[in-house]
Formats: structure tokens, C-alpha cells, sequence
């Protein structure tokens, strides 16, 4: 199958896991940031993961070289214009593009960093068949976490289109309770980073306690039968990512990974990207990835489950499911 050719939708992108490498290094040279590398091929050693990596820390810890860079309105907006510039590249038809902008403080605000992701992506696709998923992160302030969800409810009918929270999950999410109040008030829908690095535990707790109408990653959902039987029938969604999922070490090994059981078993479970710049990865890629692993797949019911998870409006669904044939 040309998975290149085929429609696709990403649902777990996050916007600063897809920056060129190049991009970084433009970037780091305006702010005047130190990079541990002066040229592409040198950088990406640094930036991307590898075999080397042994943990979603060590994962995460990636960021930490180029995120000093991305702390300016025009950064963010450019960042955004290339990320729905390589969307469009790869016949992404619709994307949800996830990040938190508490990480461009204090040089830059919670609403400028909006702002600028937003005009960024209505100029890169101006037909706007994105939306923007602002996180919170489980380890920072709830204050902040509140200040995120009000950003968010300020831009909902702009292009923002959902809530979430991310970070390390041995930090529980419950004392951001009031920010999950925020937005679901608001009719904001909610999907939570849970059951990648923590238990399945976390899984319920985000669809319990904060109204998660997604779950990304959700690994461990296999560990608790009566959780995972509850999900399938509440059509709770799994947003799956296969390569970062080896690459954290969340999974063993591709055999030991939950996406073809659970697509079996009726989950409403999604293929998704992450940080396909981090992974060095494209949709397409992970699409032959999956069928490499699990053999011959219903791409026609992967696709369609997105189209349901999607956190966008009715039309654009309907536009959606006419594009698949």
C-alpha cells in the first residue's frame, strides 16, 4: 500500500517535537542561544533519539537543547507554518497539533504564544483542517495550569480546539483539577497524557476525575481488563504512537505493542506521530511501520476512528469521511 498517497489524520502531535533541524539552528543564532552544534548533521545527534535512548526522561530530555530557541512570537509562528507545511507534505489531511506554552516563559506569555502558534498555522493552512491542544504540565504550578486553560477557552472558536496535560506521570494530575473545570465547562473537550510511563491507574483517574474523552498513549490500559472493557464502551480513544513508544522504552518490543490488540478488541484507537521531528519519523512511515509488524491492518477503520476521535467540528468530520474514498 502507498501510505504516502493515502489520507491520514495525526491526532498526538506535539508542535515542539516536530521542528526541523535546521529550524533550530536559524532559530538559535537570531536568540542568540548556544547549540552544542553548529551544523545540521551534528545537531541532530543531539536533538533526534536513537537506540541510545533509554527512558521517556531521556526521551524528554531532547528538548531541553532547542527549546531556549523557540521563546519569541515569530519563532512559534514559524514553527507552526512548517509544521502544517510538512502535515500537507506527507497527505495529513488533519492534524491536532499539542504543545504547552508555559514552556516559552517568561520571555514570551501563555497568550502571545497562542496567538502566534495560531497565525502561524492559518498561514501554513489557511483552509484550517488543524486544530491547537494547549497542555499543562503535571510538574508545574496549577496556577499555570489554570492560566492555560483560560487561554484556551479565550481561543475556541479561533482554532483551539482541546486540553491537556503532559510531564511525568509519577506527578499526579490531580491538583490541576480546576483547570480540567475550566474547560470542560466551557465545552473545551479533554484528552490526558496517561498509562505511557504510569500505571492504569492513571487512565482512570483521567477519565474519572477529569472528564478525558482520550487517553494519549494509554499502554497500560491492557493491564486492567475491566478499565479497558469500560473504555471500548464508553468510546474513550486511544491516541497510539509506535515508534516513540521503542523509543521510551515504554514497550519492549513491537510485539509487546497494544495497537493491533486493541484495534482487534474494538478500541477506538488511533495511529499518531508525537514528536515525529525528535523520532525522525513521518505519519506515512509509522503506517508501514504497523503493517511491518502486525501484517495487513483495516486502514479504512484506523482512519475512520480518528474521524470519531477528532476534536473538530461536524463539517470538518463530514469533509473528512468523504476524503477517505
Amino acid at each position: 500500500m502507498d501510505f504516502r498517497a493515502a489520507p491520514k489524520i495525526d491526532l498526538h502531535l506535539h508542535l515542539d517535537g516536530a521542528v526541523r533541524t535546521r529550524t533550530i539552528l536559524e532559530l538559535a543564532d537570531r536568540a542568540r542561544v548556544a547549540l552544542p552544534a553548529t551544523t545540521v548533521a551534528d545537531l541532530e545527534k543531539h536533538v533526534t533519539v536513537g537506540p541510545d535512548c533509554r527512558s521517556l526522561l531521556d526521551f524528554l530530555a531532547r528538548f531541553d537543547v532547542f527549546l531556549p530557541a523557540l521563546r519569541s512570537a515569530p519563532a512559534m509562528e514559524r514553527i507552526a507554518l512548517e509544521l502544517a507545511e510538512d502535515q500537507r507534505a506527507d497527505n495529513v489531511l488533519y492534524f491536532e497539533a499539542r504543545y504547552a506554552p508555559l514552556l516559552q516563559a517568561p520571555e514570551l506569555s501563555i497568550d502571545a504564544s497562542v496567538e502566534a502558534v495560531l497565525a502561524g498555522l492559518a498561514r501554513g493552512a489557511p483552509d484550517r483542517r488543524w486544530g491547537v491542544i494547549l497542555c499543562a504540565l503535571r510538574n508545574a504550578p496549577p496556577a499555570t495550569s489554570v492560566a492555560t486553560a483560560r487561554a484556551a477557552v479565550r481561543r475556541r472558536d479561533r482554532g483551539v480546539v482541546g486540553f491537556d496535560i503532559a510531564g511525568d506521570e509519577r506527578a499526579p494530575a490531580a491538583p490541576h483539577q480546576e483547570a480540567f473545570d475550566i474547560v470542560r465547562d466551557a465545552g473545551l473537550p479533554v484528552t490526558v497524557h496517561a498509562g505511557e510511563a504510569g500505571p492504569a491507574s492513571n487512565i482512570r483517574e483521567a477519565i474519572e476525575a477529569l472528564g478525558a474523552r482520550r487517553i494519549g498513549h494509554g499502554l497500560r490500559v491492557v493491564d486492567d481488563p475491566k478499565l479497558l472493557r469500560d473504555c471500548i464502551d464508553r468510546r474513550i480513544a486511544f491516541e497510539q504512537c509506535l515508534t516513540s513508544n521503542l523509543q521510551t522504552r515504554s514497550v519492549a518490543s513491537l510485539a509487546d505493542h497494544p495497537f493491533a490488540p486493541l484495534l482487534r478488541e474494538g478500541a477506538l484507537v488511533t495511529l499518531n506521530t508525537d514528536d515525529p521531528a525528535v523520532s525522525r519519523i513521518t505519519l506515512s512511515g509509522e503506517h508501514a511501520l504497523a503493517e511491518r509488524a502486525f501484517g495487513p491492518l483495516d486502514w479504512e477503520r484506523v482512519y475512520m476512528n480518528s474521524v470519531d476521535a477528532a476534536f473538530a467540528d461536524e463539517s470538518t468530520k463530514a469533509w473528512l469521511r468523504r476524503a477517505f474514498y
